[in-house]
């Protein structure tokens, strides 16, 4: 009788103590992910931005120069090597797509809508225009990506690249000249850049079946994923070029910047949901996280370019940006 008793109060001592330790342990292992993801995909950019930046503060470093071999060579490499290479289908891709597409427009909406209510200046609605419907998807949402949700997170926010670098050398600009009267300069600037032709002869390959040596893939990728640090690298420099006109138009910004930042993801959460995508997806994760973006620096390029506002934009870009590490570590928290 003593044997089955001993056991019994084993029994009895083990469930007692699973049943104490248990609602304790639960609620503490999502919390500790969450701040891991936020940590690993915030700080890598914000460590090599500050590089870029003091590097500028120390040394005037040739933007032009850096950027061309961004846009001429790393990034054409990168978006040939993913659309390759991924095994994203179109599919899976709509929802980023979609929800890119709906979200530009309702911003311009927005934007003009504003801009008559408040009777603003052709200039003063192209500012606004340009500093919220076009976000910083490749300094900063393809890194973010990349370091959130890894190799296949970086898929998606390439396509995402695709599509925001589409619109934003024809809207934008035609906004950024058209107090120049200029517009055909949007349609010569989108077929002078490599990238179009790089996404085109990638699903030609594709979808024709060709085989693609792989010696030369390797080096594709590598040059591709250069794209990365040097895009964050640019950035800091940019960023430390316009620290000295941020104190002059800071009242400007709040608006943009708040659409940019809050509004923008907001809205990409509302669409997710009324197309009925799946939040816990990649792609929608992805799409959210890119629309959080900050305001894109190809921005103060155009409009410094053109003469529209350059220093009210150059500002935009650098508060936005750094803003930017709170609400996008506040997002990532929110996504998981």
């Amino acid at each position: 009788m003593r044997q089955p008793l001993k056991a019994r109060n084993e029994i009895l001592c083990v469930l007692c103590a699973s049943a104490v330790r248990s609602p304790r342990q639960a609620p503490r292992t999502p919390p500790v992910e969450l701040k891991s993801t936020m940590i690993t995909a915030i700080i890598p950019i914000i460590l090599t931005v500050a590089l870029g930046f003091v590097l500028e503060c120390r040394r005037s470093m040739d933007v032009r120069a850096l950027a061309s071999i961004s846009i001429y060579v790393l990034l054409p490499c990168l978006i040939f090597h993913s659309l390759l290479t991924t095994e994203i289908t179109v599919g899976q891709a709509f929802p980023l797509i979609a929800i890119l597409l709906l979200n530009t427009a309702c911003l311009w909406v927005l934007g003009k809508a504003l801009g008559r209510a408040r009777h603003l200046s052709r200039d003063d609605e192209s500012f606004f225009l340009l500093t919220t419907m076009f976000m910083n998807a490749g300094n900063m949402g393809m890194p973010v990506a990349l370091y959130a949700f890894g190799d296949r997170g970086l898929e998606f926010a390439v396509v995402g690249v695709i599509i925001i670098n589409a619109l934003m050398n024809t809207l934008a600009v035609y906004y950024a000249s058209r107090h120049l009267g200029g517009a055909s300069q949007a349609v010569r600037t989108v077929f002078s850049l490599p990238t179009i032709y790089a996404a085109a002869i990638a699903l030609i390959v594709r979808a024709a079946d060709i085989p693609f040596p792989e010696f030369l893939l390797d080096p594709l990728k590598l040059i591709g994923r250069s794209t990365i640090p040097v895009a964050q690298l640019l950035l800091g420099i940019q960023l430390a070029k316009a620290r000295t006109r941020v104190s002059l138009h800071l009242a400007a910004v709040v608006a943009p910047n708040l659409v940019r930042l809050v509004l923008a993801p907001a809205l990409a959460f509302t669409f997710a949901a009324l197309l009925g995508f799946s939040i816990q997806s990649l792609a929608a994760k992805i799409t959210i996280l890119i629309c959080a973006m900050p305001t894109a620096v190809n921005i103060a390029v155009f409009t410094t370019e053109f003469g529209l506002q350059p220093r009210r934009v150059a500002t935009a870009v650098f508060t936005s940006t750094v803003a930017s590490f709170v609400t996008l570590s506040v997002l990532l928290l929110l996504l998981g």
